[in-house]
């Protein structure tokens, strides 16, 4: 399927409340989110380093009558069946950016160190931001903080140090080996 079916789908699934701006941001992290679980793309259509961020230049084509304005209607022909993975990857982008105002989605697609910044050159176009650097970009954003692997650390102790009623020995060894990946006798 194209950029534009998945901006349709996206259209759809906020209920028409989108600038073009935010279709193209919340379309690159429900990219990434896809590329992450299905190891594809959810679009053909290539991301490129434009000076305003990670642009698709099909989708802004496409949009670009609306300039700021609530984007009502994408005509194309079909859009994600929900139930599928790319329907579930632009349902999840749109949940977890639904609070974000568009300045903040472009600091989000602009962050030091990721995709487009990599590959960004000032005024230049045709730049193409490789699905492998949107990919590593996600899971560096998804990576647990180091608090995080700590306090989960220091639960697996606990519960290792403290057996409960309804874990043996062998879940209580389980549940770290999954929660770190370790194997301990």
């Amino acid at each position: 399927m194209t950029v534009l079916q998945a901006a349709r789908t996206l259209g759809e699934e906020s209920g028409w409340t989108r600038t073009p701006l935010e279709y193209q941001k919340i379309l690159y992290i429900a990219q990434m989110i896809h590329l992450d679980r299905e190891s594809r793309p959810l679009f053909a259509d290539a991301f490129e380093a434009w000076d305003y961020g990670p642009v698709v230049p099909a989708l802004y084509h496409h949009l670009k009558a609306c300039r700021r304005s609530i984007v009502t209607a994408i005509a194309v022909s079909g859009s994600f069946a929900w139930g599928t993975s790319e329907a579930y990857a632009i349902s999840d982008a749109l949940c977890m950016t639904q609070h974000l105002k568009p300045g903040q989605l472009v600091n989000f697609t602009h962050r030091a160190g990721g995709a487009w910044e990599s590959f960004y050159e000032p005024a230049g176009k045709n730049v193409v931001i490789p699905a492998s650097a949107m990919l590593a970009e996600w899971r560096d954003f998804t990576r647990p903080s180091a608090d995080a692997i700590g306090w989960a650390m220091r639960m697996a102790d606990e519960v290792e140090a403290t057996p409960g009623p309804y874990l043996d020995d062998a879940d209580e060894r389980s549940f770290r080996a999954r929660l770190f990946g370790e194997n301990r006798a």
